[in-house]
This record gives structure tokens, C-alpha cells and sequence, in this order.
């Protein structure tokens, strides 16, 4: 028989779910700031992920597993949103003067997205995810190294790296 084998046969699903609960759980309730949402929602990426995926390597089950994390949360906020939960108003934040929108300024900001786009592209897929989770989700450089197994130091090296690619391929507008 050549069936394929299951997540718990490729990785140990429970090491897995033990190695990355906390984190989930710390990352979750960062966004919503509720602990019982964010055990739930945690307990909900773990299930996926085992029930899910086909991951060779620890390394893959770990990028799995904060890619789906993400999505959950994306998904969450959605779902919360179109049920029409409390929309949180900042009145201290100063607004900045809204502009006309023109085909030009549209067009300009699609191409500009889609250089950095591409440019992120071309890095290594760690460096994506590590500045991924350092720019976009606001991970502590801390909590980015548990969950690839790396140093402080080696997280900042590859947020500086990206940093300094995207510079180099996305030149400041005027």
C-alpha cells in the first residue's frame, strides 16, 4: 500500500503542538487581547495544521504553522468585523488631509506595490518571514527567534538584510 503518510508520521504532531502553543497563544492574544480568544484560536491553527499538512521537516511544519496562524487571525478579524463588533475609534490620532484619489496616483502606488512585492520575492524565504513577522505582524525580535530556533542577533541580521534590499530595489519617491 502507498498511502501517503500523515503529518504525526512525517513530524511528531505532538511535539509540535507543544513547541508551539505558547507562541501561538502569546501572538494571538497580542492581536486580540483576550486569552480564552486567544487559546481558542491557537487550538484552532494547531488542528489545522495537523489535520492539514504534509510537512517533510520541523523547519516546514514551523513556517506551516505562522502561515496559517496569520491567515487564522486575518480570517478572524473578518469574521468579527462583518458580524459587526465594536469598531475601536482612536480620537487622539490626527488625521492627515485626505486626497483626491486620481488614475495616476492609483496607478503609481499599484506599480510601487508591486516592485516591493517582487522584491520580497527575491529574498530568501527566511528573511521574508522573519522581517514578514517583524514589520507586518509586530513580533518582538524575541519571540521571532523562538520560533525559528535562531538568536536575537540572527533575527535582527535578517530584518537589516531585507531592510536594506528593499531599499536597494525600491528607490524613495520624490
Amino acid at each position: 500500500m502507498s498511502a501517503e503518510p500523515t503529518v504525526q508520521e512525517r513530524v511528531d504532531g505532538t511535539a509540535i503542538a507543544v513547541l508551539f502553543r505558547n507562541v501561538l497563544v502569546k501572538y494571538f492574544t497580542r492581536k486580540c487581547g483576550s486569552a480564552a480568544e486567544a487559546e481558542d484560536l491557537a487550538q484552532d491553527v494547531l488542528e489545522r495544521v495537523l489535520r492539514y499538512a504534509h510537512c517533510e521537516s520541523p523547519e516546514q511544519a514551523k513556517a506551516y504553522i505562522f502561515k496559517v496562524a496569520v491567515n487564522r487571525w486575518r480570517d478572524h478579524h473578518r469574521l468579527t468585523w462583518r458580524r459587526g463588533a465594536a469598531v475601536e475609534w482612536d480620537d487622539t490620532a490626527e488625521f492627515a488631509r485626505i486626497e483626491e484619489t486620481s488614475p495616476e496616483r492609483v496607478l503609481s502606488s499599484e506599480q510601487e506595490l508591486h516592485r516591493v512585492v517582487a522584491a520580497l520575492q527575491e529574498l530568501r524565504e527566511r528573511t521574508r518571514d522573519v522581517f514578514m513577522l517583524d514589520r507586518l505582524e509586530h513580533m518582538k525580535h524575541g519571540e521571532i527567534a523562538e520560533i525559528f530556533g535562531i538568536s536575537v542577533s540572527a533575527v535582527e541580521k535578517h530584518v537589516a538584510k531585507a531592510v536594506a534590499h528593499l531599499a536597494r530595489r525600491t528607490p524613495a519617491r520624490s
